[in-house]
């Protein structure tokens, strides 16, 4: 799974982040101590002998009181954000994974299955059962979403990540992305009931079935929908092209602005729906 790899990958980076910005912090400390014992001091010069001429007194005296110059060169400046640059960065990376991990199921699972998988990956028979418990239970419950499965089965995160990637790699499982969640289904799922979970026929997808039910053969025309549904014909066309791709409609006839109308699988969703329902 290349999300794994991905937060494995972001870890490393926020853990020399945060070494590179220890190593920097240090050798700017380093280097202002050694700035400051290293600053020249004035030195006395030897007694000079004393001179009938002014001038030479003087100068004597001058030259007395003149600091010696050190021959090291001084010290360069340091940026002194550029530790802070690297903590933060490795701190942001961090604190992405917690934050994140509590508001996206999907994230969550890829911490488990990056950082705490290796950790209980062992090889014994109560794995092959915890296996076998979680794909009868995938089967039965299609496109279940992580936290569903865990609780009903009662495993802990890990466990359940750690099985359910040992699944995957089977080829056993499949998953997917459903906004902030991750479903999964057994990979002997047909196309047709995959798209049937992914899209679901609730809500604005079923008040489309409907209405093309009552129109019979004759069908709708999409802005005719979209006035009796009272929806954008962005949304229209989202949903149309979904139960298109599920064969629940189709056109009424050959051009491509013929209206639209429930196609005999469209019927048979519809009165399945229907009776699950309790209408008649």
């Amino acid at each position: 799974m290349r999300g794994v790899f991905i937060v494995r990958f972001l870890a490393f980076l926020a853990i020399l982040s945060i070494v590179g910005g220890v190593v920097f912090f240090e050798d700017e400390s380093n280097v202002t101590t050694s700035g400051e014992e290293d600053t020249p001091k004035s030195e006395p010069l030897p007694d000079q002998p004393e001179s009938a001429e002014n001038d030479d007194s003087q100068e004597s005296d001058k030259a007395f009181f003149e600091p010696v110059k050190s021959e090291q060169s001084e010290p360069k400046a340091v940026d002194n954000t550029l530790p802070y640059v690297f903590f933060g960065i490795g701190g942001g990376v961090f604190s992405s994974f917690f934050f994140g991990s509590f508001l996206f199921e999907f994230i969550r699972v890829l911490f488990f299955l990056a950082f705490l998988t290796p950790l209980i990956a062992t090889k014994d028979k109560r794995d092959e059962r915890t296996r076998g418990r979680i794909l009868g239970f995938v089967e039965g419950n299609a496109g279940i979403h992580f936290s569903a499965l865990r609780d009903g089965l009662g495993l802990a995160n890990g466990v359940t990540a750690y099985h359910l990637r040992i699944l995957e790699i089977e080829n056993s499982v499949i998953s997917w992305r459903d906004g902030r969640l991750r479903r999964y289904a057994i990979s002997t799922i047909s196309s047709h009931d995959i798209d049937s979970i992914r899209h679901p026929i609730v809500g604005t997808r079923l008040a489309i079935l409907e209405i093309l039910h009552q129109s019979e053969s004759l069908g709708l025309t999409g802005k005719e929908i979209q006035q009796r549904l009272a929806i954008s014909r962005q949304l229209l066309s989202h949903h149309l092209s979904s139960l298109r791709s599920l064969n629940f409609v189709e056109r009424a006839g050959s051009s491509r602005k013929s209206p639209w109308k429930l196609s005999l699988d469209g019927l048979k969703e519809l009165d399945g729906i229907q009776n699950k329902a309790g209408f008649s």
